[in-house]
């Protein structure tokens, strides 16, 4: 039998958050006095849990650093925990930003350290040597934009927007070209095609019988130029895939895949990295030169999936990586029986829930975490809710 512990979650509060979402998760009736955004479950320095012990609170990160075996799947032959797991709130567009591979991430996070470059300068690109593929699990309707738009359909929207600086990229040797051409433009170009698309869009919108994309395309195109007027990241964003997620639906987003959340509140699980090099819709760095050399060359719409069975107590979510695995647990009132493996980490994001694992009995609510580490555990879910179980065995 293994451990359960109690953890306490950092929540990062960035600009795009909510006052609401978390907090009424929470239970909350006050909007939060500024915006939440993310509730993070892990060991990342950044942000790392604090851990219950029986001799007293700890750090996650400092317990994996102490007494890794204790903590870290058998077999796991690296000194880090092996995922983070959130809760986003979106309430505004996120930055539009790509993560780096595992080669692309040493490198670069050598190259920073070689110059120099502190680990808190705003202008560093790489804060670890890690990689970041990430996947996105719905808790309401969630829009995102993610890759880029089939060449067809570009040409459509160029011709019915009436978007010439689009027509005069089009056509494009790759996904990646495509991307370049439009983050390369010079700044007067730029602002001039930000002003065209924002005004052929409100436009277009006012037109009757438009179909679904382009309903689609000039809402979102409105609300960035209300976010963030004049950033010409509102240039990638017409080019990219603008994907719709009911509550239960996942997407994945690989390495060098270009990709911004738009709205919504998901549970997110990635590598524990925090590598994000952007192209706009941020105040924070941007280093176009470096989100150009980690760009994949094809940029393709994600597959929606959902947990497998797709109804029930216990459904579960494909993730890149075998041995990780994310569980939807839906509890009604009866009990669940089910096993906790390896190092994982259950969070509740609705209603109350008990889980009992022998002499031990925990209540959980949305926004709170357990952590499980060592063998099989197997334990009892009480109570009417839902959480998710993020495990890597």
């Amino acid at each position: 039998m293994g451990e359960i512990y109690r953890l306490s979650n950092k929540v990062q509060n960035y600009d795009w958050g909510s006052c609401t979402m978390l907090a009424g998760m929470r239970g909350e009736s006050a909007p939060s006095a500024q915006p939440e955004a993310e509730v993070w479950v892990g060991a990342h320095p950044s942000a790392p849990c604090i851990v219950h012990l029986p001799t007293g609170d700890m750090p996650l990160n400092e317990w994996v650093a102490h007494a890794p075996e204790d903590v870290l799947p058998t077999g796991w032959e690296k000194d880090f925990f092996p995922f983070l797991f959130k809760i986003l709130a979106i309430d505004a567009p996120l930055s539009i930003q790509v993560h780096p591979s595992d080669e692309q991430a040493q490198t670069g996070f050598a190259a920073e350290n070689n110059a120099g470059v502190k680990l808190d300068d705003p202008a560093r690109n790489y804060k670890d040597p890690h990689s970041k593929p990430e996947t996105l699990i719905a808790l309401t309707e969630v829009q995102a934009l993610t890759g880029v738009r089939p060449a067809d359909e570009l040409q459509r929207i160029a011709e019915r927007l009436g978007l010439t600086w689009l027509s005069e990229l089009l056509p494009a040797s790759s996904d990646k070209q495509l991307l370049e051409s439009v983050l390369r433009l010079d700044n007067a170009a730029a602002e001039q095609a930000v002003r065209q698309t924002v005004e052929r869009a409100a436009l277009t919108a006012q037109e009757p019988g438009l179909d679904e994309c382009l309903q689609k395309l000039t809402g979102v195109i409105a609300e960035v130029d209300q976010k963030h007027p004049g950033d010409r990241g509102l240039l990638v964003a017409t080019v990219m895939n603008l994907v719709h997620l009911k509550p239960g639906d996942s997407a994945h987003t690989p390495d060098g895949q270009v990709h911004a959340y738009v709205s919504g509140c998901a549970v997110e699980i990635m590598n524990p990295s925090d590598n994000v090099m952007r192209a706009g819709l941020t105040s924070k760095h941007i280093d176009i030169d470096e989100l150009i050399s980690i760009l994949a060359d094809s940029q393709p719409a994600p597959q929606i999936e959902g947990p497998t069975p797709a109804e029930g107590p216990l459904g579960r979510y494909r993730m890149w990586d075998h041995r990780l695995s994310v569980t939807r647990v839906r509890a009604t009132g009866g009990p669940i029986e089910l096993t906790l493996a390896g190092t994982s980490a259950v969070l509740a994001t609705k209603g109350e829930l008990n889980i009992q694992a022998g002499q031990q009995s925990f209540e959980l609510k949305p926004t709170e975490s357990l952590l499980h580490v060592g063998s099989e555990t197997a334990v009892t879910v009480t109570g009417t809710g839902e959480a998710f179980i993020a495990a890597y065995v």
